[in-house]
């Protein structure tokens, strides 16, 4: 048996059709989302469907919070609210009432039995808050948040930094599922993870290729403002934030 964490698609509608297709060719049996849908992209109420319909289980990102009520201030930079907001009232109007509220009722955890012996707990950023920033080169106590949110698991997923990484602590793995649509790790590929729980739990990470310049034209095609185009085509076709 196998299951599939994906992360942060960011209204990417291009890099989910390519890691959906990924997962089938995978022979994986479920699939959890771990929030930031819809914000932050083009496609964002295609991107909700296909994740509607094909997720097995879905939990909250700080994206999806922001997409139904707002970006407040101090969330965000000061030189990025201004247009992070146009973002917003785009992402909103292209959602229907029914989407905006599944949004808004999306869980903000999810405890997950892996096999009769492991158990997964995910989150999209910490189990305090959607919006708590977890490095993937932080020291170990910063990780300590994750056994105190749930001591009976023995996996933790969690996503937010668009940064895929893996480590031990203390007999228990912590998995950062990277992201979909806004990769900030040196690669443009959608990341994603697979666990294999057959017998033990064996991770594996995932990049998939996907049409760019595709994601890119949608940005145009769909009236995505227009001062916010540069960043999210650099960043699709770099994989990272410019310096």
């Amino acid at each position: 048996m196998k299951t599939a964490l994906i992360s942060d698609v960011h209204g990417n509608e291009a890099a989910l059709d390519a890691v959906l297709e990924d997962i089938q060719s995978n022979g994986v049996s479920a699939i959890v989302m771990l929030g930031d849908i819809s914000f932050r992209g083009p496609k964002p109420a295609e991107c909700l469907e296909k994740i509607r319909r094909h997720c097995d289980y879905v939990i909250k990102g700080n994206a999806d919070e922001w997409a139904v009520r707002g970006i407040l201030d101090g969330e965000v930079p000061d030189g990025a609210l201004e247009m992070m907001r146009a973002e917003q009232v785009f992402t909103a109007g292209k959602l229907s009432d029914d989407q905006l509220t599944y949004l808004h009722n999306l869980p903000s955890s999810l405890e997950l039995p892996l096999n009769n012996r492991r158990q997964l707990f995910a989150v999209h950023a910490s189990p305090e808050s959607l919006f708590t920033v977890i490095p993937k080169h932080a020291g170990d106590d910063e990780f300590t948040v994750f056994n105190t949110g749930n001591p009976r698991a023995d996996f933790y997923a969690y996503a937010h930094i668009h940064d895929p990484h893996y480590r031990r602590i203390k007999g228990k793995s912590i998995i950062n599922t990277g992201s979909v649509g806004l990769p900030f790790d040196g690669s443009p590929e959608a990341s994603y993870v697979i666990l294999d729980r057959d017998d033990d739990i064996h991770v594996q990470f995932r990049r998939v290729s996907y049409d760019t310049a595709r994601a890119v034209q949608d940005l145009t095609d769909s009236g995505y403002p227009a001062e916010a185009i540069p960043l999210l085509r650099y960043i699709y076709e770099n994989g990272a934030r410019p310096v």
